[in-house]
């Protein structure tokens, strides 16, 4: 495989901001009077629409706390946010509020930049007993809560009902096998007649199946393979067995501009619960999504994806102020039905289910879907390592090859290892 310079550029870029800074440390708490005005400074990405109605809710803030006010600095994307965050951390001049990606936010995290809640949950400044503690995890780090979800998601698999009407096959529910899976997409392939029609638009993600097995994609410090190549090609001869008998779509089958399920070209297609809505609007008509897979006695293999976090800074003069806020965006039922889960489905039990009442059939699946998850998930993965883009390109190419006939599973997975370990600095070598 060709690691492309562009993509060396990339990991080099990252690690320099991240050494740039290790070692700071930041400020301590000012004590404030209530008359005392107080600003604080809070940096997010998102689209316009994000903008405005997250600018109402601060304004909605500001009047019942008359002593803070927020300065807002907003992006378009993730990575700008990122690039911006490590320079003020540089300089030492990060934004009171953050908000932050799971993928790495964990990098200040881990060198004191972040501010642990844990003091102000304590006191109830910042209110947290309306929230699942499944909610909370993602956030926490050696025993300590860092990062509250600004919102939830979880991967899942969704299905149009009315394509299961149409051909008289049940359709399956929470808790299904891969057999019962299995069974219903040959099922499907016998009765639909539409050209291109294929039961499963992708193939299960890997990291998930990995996970159903007790195994890993990355080991826990990410310098390595976390899994066991007889996982690999367990999985890896299950993508050819479904391949081979026309029930996965063939990656070199040229995608529709709508999703497959709009168009009625496939029957399962893996997405994450908070496009649903999108997709519904899309299809014109209310679309179903259920958990993934599992094999018999396996483990649960999904888990609770924090859309993004809200955190603050240790850089803060004002951290009291900042879990003040967070407390008020989490659990304000009022401001809640302005951002109306912009950020994902919201953490506050009852603010989720308020939404979920004002919310058509398509929008009540999303908040159905992830109550189900809270409660059939397990812990997150640790986040992945700065090669992980580079890794995946590699897995991309070695499953091309699978697809065309090229290879077998068992080369795939062994040239996939030797490949990965080499880019993540291990050697090859096999578990």
């Amino acid at each position: 495989m060709k690691i492309t310079f562009r993509s060396v550029i990339a990991i080099l870029l990252t690690s320099v901001m991240i050494f740039t800074i290790v070692g700071c440390g930041g400020n301590e708490t000012k004590v404030v009077n209530d008359d005392e005005q107080i600003t604080l400074n809070f940096i997010w990405w998102g689209k316009p629409a994000r903008k405005e109605i997250t600018l109402k809710v601060i304004e909605m803030f500001e009047k019942e706390n008359p002593n803070i006010k927020i300065k807002t600095e907003d992006y378009s994307t993730t990575s700008a946010v990122a690039t911006k965050l490590a320079m003020d951390t540089a300089d030492q001049t990060t934004p009171d509020l953050i908000q932050a990606d799971y993928g790495f936010i964990f990098n200040y995290i881990t060198h004191d930049l972040i501010e642990p809640l844990d003091p102000f949950i304590e006191s109830k400044v910042l209110e947290l007993t309306d929230v699942d503690k499944a909610f909370l995890a993602s956030g926490q780090y050696k025993g300590l809560q860092y990062g509250i979800p600004m919102g939830t998601n979880a991967l899942g698999m969704a299905y149009d009902p009315a394509l299961f009407e149409q051909y008289g096959i049940e359709p399956l529910q929470n808790g299904y096998t891969e057999e019962h899976l299995y069974q219903t997409m040959k099922l499907l392939k016998e009765k639909v007649e539409t050209p291109d029609f294929y039961p499963l638009d992708k193939m299960i993600d890997l990291s998930y199946w990995l996970r159903t097995k007790g195994e890993s994609f990355y080991n826990k410090e990410g310098t390595g393979l976390g899994y066991t190549d007889k996982a690999m090609i367990e999985y890896l001869s299950l993508l050819k067995k479904w391949l081979d008998e026309g029930l996965l779509k063939p990656n070199t089958v040229v995608a529709d501009e709508k999703n497959p399920l709009a168009t009625g070209k496939t029957a399962f297609l893996q997405s994450v619960s908070n496009q649903m809505v999108s997709m519904g609007e899309e299809a014109d008509r209310t679309l179903k999504i259920i958990n993934l897979p599992t094999s018999e006695g396996a483990k649960e293999g999904n888990f609770i994806k924090p859309s993004m976090f809200i955190a603050v800074s240790s850089y803060s003069e004002h951290k009291e102020a900042a879990a003040k806020f967070i407390s008020f965006i989490t659990n304000n039922k009022e401001a809640n039905d302005i951002l109306r889960g912009d950020r994902g489905v919201p953490i506050a039990t009852k603010v989720a289910a308020q939404l979920s009442n004002q919310s058509n059939e398509q929008g009540k699946e999303q908040y159905s879907f992830m109550s189900y998850i809270a409660k059939h998930s397990s812990p997150i993965d640790p986040p992945a390592p700065l090669a992980d883009g580079v890794v995946q390109n590699a897995l991309q190419i070695i499953l091309n090859s699978l697809y065309s006939g090229s290879i077998t599973p068992e080369k795939a997975a062994s040239s996939f290892r030797v490949e990965a370990e080499q880019i993540l600095g291990q050697g090859a070598g096999s578990k």
